[in-house]
């Protein structure tokens, strides 16, 4: 999501009431929900590389991890975006874990307000504190637990579109009906030799991304079949999911026994993120959409 060039970020600033009601409005949309499903999930791994890397063994519980969740929220017609991360407490392997609200700001009329925990109003703190609960870690699971039943690596989708088949695309969902929320591979690769990312996005997503990207080459007909194809799949998802690992390493010296030219900690860390309407990191494609959906009714 991009922030806002306006700041406010006076933490001594009390929450409004409008503001409050937003808090409530965005805390009440995952209250009670057994899973729910972080935009943003990151675990650091402590690991032991191998044959310069190639082969990584891994410890199993985490060493660092942190959540966010994002919401636009309309109130009084006006749209807030609340955006909370949590982080763990402290990652000790002796110590217990448990998550502490990092940040907590709601962005409004193009200024960011970093909300101050520590509110005089007796009903706003309460509200607050209850966060935690609310967002109780055994309940939070990454986007990539949540949708990698869901992806493929298959290049069929990639190439039709390519070659603008889109009465194939068609046919496809038809055959397997299941796949029009399916999530296939856009892009992975290595941007450097310890980055490496892959992009996932669903049907409705990768056509509305190409178009987007590739509207001077359509002829009328092509587009008219594109946009089409696009409005038979407005009411399947529109998804992206983004996978992310970076490995590092960190030395230390000098070491207190000979036994240890210097002391190395290796490390990887493992991001998965949705974009999605709701979190408002799809807006262009659903501006695309509605578009195609506008155009569609007046024919």
């Amino acid at each position: 999501m991009i922030i806002p060039q306006g700041w406010d970020n006076n933490y001594d600033e009390e929450i409004s009431n409008d503001e409050y009601e937003v808090i409530n409005k965005f805390l009440a949309s995952y209250r009670n929900q057994s899973i729910i499903v972080a935009d943003e999930y990151r675990q650091d791994f402590s690991m032991v590389p191998l044959e310069e890397e190639k082969v990584i063994f891994k410890t199993y519980d985490d060493t660092w991890k942190s959540m966010e969740f994002c919401r636009k929220i309309y109130h009084k017609r006006k749209p807030y975006v609340i955006k909370l991360e949590l982080w763990r407490v402290d990652h000790m392997e002796d110590a217990p874990k448990c998550l502490r609200i990092h940040k907590f700001r709601i962005i409004t009329n193009g200024k960011v307000h970093f909300i101050n925990l520590n509110t005089k109003d007796t009903s706003k703190n309460i509200l607050l504190f209850n966060i935690i609960s609310i967002f109780d870690e055994k309940k939070v699971i990454s986007p990539e637990q949540a949708y990698c039943k869901r992806m493929y690596t298959n290049k069929a989708l990639q190439e039709f579109m390519t070659n603008h088949e889109w009465g194939k695309i068609d046919e496809g969902i038809k055959q397997m009906p299941t796949l029009a929320n399916a999530l296939f591979k856009i892009r992975e690769g290595y941007e450097s030799t310890s980055n490496f990312t892959a992009d996932f996005g669903t049907i409705l997503y990768q056509l509305i991304s190409y178009r987007q990207n590739n509207l001077d080459n359509f002829s009328k007909k092509d587009l008219l079949e594109l946009d089409k194809l696009i409005i038979n799949l407005r009411k399947t998802e529109l998804l992206k999911v983004q996978l992310h690992e970076k490995t590092g390493v960190s030395e230390f010296w000098p070491t207190c026994s000979i036994l240890l030219e210097s002391n190395y900690y290796d490390t990887r860390m493992h991001i998965s993120k949705q974009y999605n309407v709701d979190n408002t990191e799809l807006a262009d494609k659903e501006i695309v959409l509605n578009k195609c959906i506008r155009a569609f009714k007046k024919q």
